[in-house]
């Protein structure tokens, strides 16, 4: 039994020390890339991604400034008590009105996917069903959409009974806001908990929440990326509240991963590339079965799993039998790998019609839009074991394009408009106002990246501190953030699919910089009381 024990410790350990040097190697190199690299887009038009050697003594003395201003209001505000709860409602304050500004002064519609997607909610919402249809049909093309789809027949179909004369999409991206401070009230919980309950820390967390403008920007977005990413903080910050030792008695501890499971659960069905997010909960849950044998985290891993999985179709079975129809199986995703090995006038890796058109030129036969799809990535490998040099330029553009975009594609995103968007704003999407943001996002970018490596490095040092830095639970994000890269060098690249990742990272930079904060205060009193004796 012993052996047993130590066999599972054994495997326990060595899985925490390899994610701990991954995730300091992966935010080691994201750090550095960030401070030389930057990828945007300067035409609109084209919206090609384009590497730019940034500015680094700029961007040093950007961070410089946005430094200066955090300790400054970590010194002043001291969020402790009363008044982290005031910073808190601070922070929800700014978001509204922020996002709520641009939701009437921007005035995005929804384009392309996020079009297809609202149209099909409304026609749903107004009875018509003949949108489910095997062929003429966006969701015949990517019935992944279904989740969306229902998310946003409901709000609609509510929004409908009120006799307001603004159209459906301005509901939805005011929902958009309300979820942004839901994104921030529990990744604020979840950096107080995974800090050990440190205000500063929090308070911290709070005050990047603020400087945050891409996540403003993408409230106008009429898609999964916000509804998802806040029912997914929800469940993670469930599941960590599980965790510790002082928690609740065991009734509240399995209504706490219930509430976790249904919340993760609805994140998957709003984006289905929250997967990569399930993946690393199930990995981080197994594992710490194998370290405390309790049979309840088994049972959430296998419902999580069964859930994430049948979510989708579920949905769609609902949809088929209230049409009377059926959708087709969509676009196969080996496709998407294939695609992410192209050239693409975006980007490399990016999208360039590939999956649609192949799929549309087999007449929607899945398994022969698999087979055009392997056949083009052995073009593709056939091309990079040719010219080896060509594959290592291709994957570090690639690479790039996607993780050095510190507006992870928000204004390509909300770049449509109906009536008169508002001056100020059209100049950040292509006025003299479009460079600053740009470069204000990239130091941004730079001040969570480096402020995620600080926390590493602390915790690194620091291996035996106990709690939450000493278990594999403190690295669910950092895990599904070395998924998401490992995913999206081989998948369909875009800037925008990296930003819940980023966002994901936010905790640990709060940490880092009060980490910075704390040694910067000691040194000062150190050199105090040396002054003092001299």
């Amino acid at each position: 039994m012993r052996s047993m024990q130590k066999i599972g410790h054994l495997i326990y350990k060595a899985g925490f020390e390899t994610v701990r040097f991954l995730s300091l190697l992966l935010v080691g190199i994201l750090t550095l890339c960030s401070l030389l690299w930057g990828y945007y887009a300067e035409d609109m038009t084209i919206q090609e991604s384009i590497a730019h050697r940034e500015p680094i003594l700029l961007h040093l003395a950007g961070l410089a400034v946005l430094l200066l201003l955090l300790f400054l209001a970590l010194r002043f505000c001291r969020p402790t008590g009363g008044r982290r709860s005031f910073l808190l409602a601070v922070t929800m304050g700014w978001i509204c009105l922020w996002g709520m500004f641009l939701v009437f002064c921007g005035r995005s519609i929804p384009a392309a996917d996020s079009a297809s997607v609202y149209t099909i909610a409304q026609a749903l919402a107004s009875g018509y069903t003949g949108v489910i249809h095997p062929t003429d049909s966006y969701l015949s093309y990517y019935p992944q959409q279904v989740g969306l789809v229902a998310f946003y027949e409901i709000i609609i179909r509510l929004w409908n009974l009120l006799p307001i004369p603004f159209a459906a999409h301005y509901i939805l991206q005011c929902v958009n806001v309300g979820m942004a401070c839901a994104i921030v009230y529990f990744q604020y919980k979840i950096t107080y908990l995974l800090s050990h309950n440190n205000d500063r820390a929090a308070g911290c967390y709070l005050f990047l929440a603020m400087l945050n403008a891409p996540l403003l920007f993408y409230t106008s977005f009429v898609y999964g990326e916000i509804p998802s990413f806040a029912f997914l903080s929800g469940g993670l910050y469930l599941l960590l509240k599980y965790f510790p030792a002082q928690d609740p008695a065991a009734s509240q501890k399995r209504l706490v991963l219930a509430g976790s499971l249904v919340l993760l659960v609805l994140g998957v069905a709003l984006r289905k590339n929250t997967l990569i997010v399930i993946i690393a909960v199930v990995i981080v849950v197994l594992w710490e079965f194998l370290r405390t044998h309790k049979r309840c985290l088994l049972l959430y891993a296998l419902l999580l799993s069964l859930s994430s999985a049948a979510v989708l179709p579920a949905i769609q079975r609902v949809y088929e039998h209230r049409a009377g129809n059926v959708l087709s199986s969509g676009v196969p995703a080996i496709s998407y790998v294939a695609m992410g090995m192209q050239v693409s006038s975006r980007g490399n890796g990016w999208y360039n019609g590939f999956n649609f058109n192949t799929y549309e030129g087999s007449h929607l036969d899945t398994a022969v839009t698999a087979q055009k799809s392997r056949e083009a990535i052995q073009s593709s490998l056939f091309a990079f074991r040719t010219d080896p040099g060509y594959a290592l330029r291709f994957y570090e553009g690639k690479f790039l394009s996607q993780w050095t975009d510190g507006s992870y594609f928000c204004r390509q995103a909300t770049l449509a408009h109906g009536d008169a968007r508002r001056e100020i704003v059209e100049a950040v999407y292509t006025g003299k106002l479009a460079a600053p943001f740009i470069h204000y996002c990239n130091i941004y970018q730079l001040l969570v990246y480096g402020g995620s490596l600080i926390c590493l490095l602390v915790l690194r040092r620091r291996p035996k501190q106990g709690g939450y830095a000493a278990e594999l639970p403190f690295y669910v994000g950092m895990i599904a953030v070395l998924g998401g890269f490992l995913f999206h060098m081989v998948w369909e690249a875009n800037s925008r699919y990296i930003f819940p990742y980023f966002l994901l990272l936010l905790p640990y930079a709060s940490q880092g910089l009060d980490a910075f904060y704390k040694r910067i205060q000691n040194a000062k009193d150190n050199r105090k009381i040396h002054e003092k004796t001299i």
